[in-house]
């Protein structure tokens, strides 16, 4: 085992270890309520998560490889029929992804994780090796680890260059044609619009945040944006679940529909985070009935017998006189949940529109 504090050991010193040695491990990173895994076979990487933080799922629904309610389909079908399978390895069983855009989307989960990592300026890690037998991951879908710990190395480094902040609305400005445009520019600016904040046109791309931060910072640099002097007043929905995959995916939806999002990963925090964070609607993912005794709890507090709330249940939900006498006022719809549909009855829950 190697293990030690990131404040005095350099992340591309682990990695220079791992992959030198061609050693196959899990490297696990922890900073406070942070953590994150590297899985390696024989010093290349294969796979990567952070919580909180980015999932395979999300990245998925944003190259528009699946749909959010083909991702929820097979999170179902991962815990309920093949547990401890990967999420990418069941989408590619059940049909609903190629290796070849698997490949892809795990490349660049890896490099948001890494991104992610190389911020953090405390933190212990440690690696544990591991028998090659072990690896759920096929080998064809192993990364080279230095290149994408290089690569996320460089778009922190112009990252931190500069960036727009997430809050900021920009129109178009000067002639695109006229300038020498960045990488992925050109795509970036087909979503300004004036009207939608940055980090909302983020959540459109298949881009990482950051990389969208920077490009847009980079077209106001040219001209070809102009940041507008308002900022829109956007609603904050609290969302609760206990599922990281869901939680990503709602993010990623309601992100979308232009609100800004705050996630908890249980009842309990959500209970004490609504005094002080004042949300305008909560979505809560309702399992075995918790959901429903949340809402339950949260109308006999002070204050909150009108805040809207939306239940996700894969429960048919109940109507008629005998839903209303039985079940606490709420909005239920039925997991798994369709994007639009999510995002039209949350918006119009705090009064604003997606068109």
């Amino acid at each position: 085992m190697i293990e030690g504090s990131l404040r005095n050991v350099p992340l591309t010193d682990v990695f220079q270890v791992v992959v030198t040695g061609q050693k196959s491990g899990i490297l696990t990173a922890i900073q406070s309520s942070n953590r994150a895994r590297i899985y390696f076979e024989l010093g290349r990487i294969q796979y990567a998560h952070i919580a909180p933080g980015v999932h395979l799922g999300e990245i998925l629904v944003r190259k528009e490889f699946i749909s959010a309610h083909e991702a929820q389909e097979i999170l179902f079908r991962q815990s309920e029929e093949n547990p401890g399978t990967p999420f990418g390895i069941t989408a590619v069983a059940l049909g609903l992804l190629s290796n070849d855009d698997l490949h892809k989307a795990l490349a660049h989960q890896v490099h948001e994780v890494l991104l992610e990592l190389l911020t953090w300026k405390k933190g212990e890690f440690r690696f544990e090796e591991r028998s090659i037998a072990a690896s759920q991951v096929p080998l064809e879908h192993s990364l080279d680890a230095m290149k994408l710990l290089l690569d996320a190395a460089q778009n922190l480094e112009e990252w931190r260059e500069g960036s727009v902040a997430p809050e900021n609305i920009f129109q178009r400005a000067g002639d695109p044609t006229k300038v020498k445009m960045p990488m992925s520019g050109w795509e970036v600016l087909s979503h300004i619009d004036g009207k939608r904040s940055a980090r909302t046109i983020a959540a459109e791309l298949d881009i990482s945040e950051r990389r969208v931060y920077r490009i847009m910072y980079e077209l106001e640099e040219l001209g070809v944006l102009e940041e507008l002097p308002f900022k829109l007043e956007a609603p904050l929905i609290l969302i609760i679940s206990e599922s990281i995959t869901l939680q990503s995916l709602l993010r990623l939806t309601l992100l979308r529909a232009g609100l800004q999002i705050k996630v908890v990963p249980s009842i309990e925090q959500g209970m004490k985070e609504i005094p002080k964070l004042r949300p305008s609607a909560i979505v809560v993912d309702d399992s075995d009935g918790e959901g429903w005794d949340f809402v339950k709890g949260l109308r006999k507090l002070p204050g909150q017998s009108h805040l809207p709330v939306v239940v996700l249940s894969a429960e048919e939900p109940q109507k008629g006189f005998l839903g209303r006498f039985f079940k606490p006022r709420a909005n239920a719809l039925r997991k798994p949940f369709y994007e639009l549909e999510l995002q039209e009855t949350v918006s119009k829950l705090v009064g604003r529109s997606l068109t």
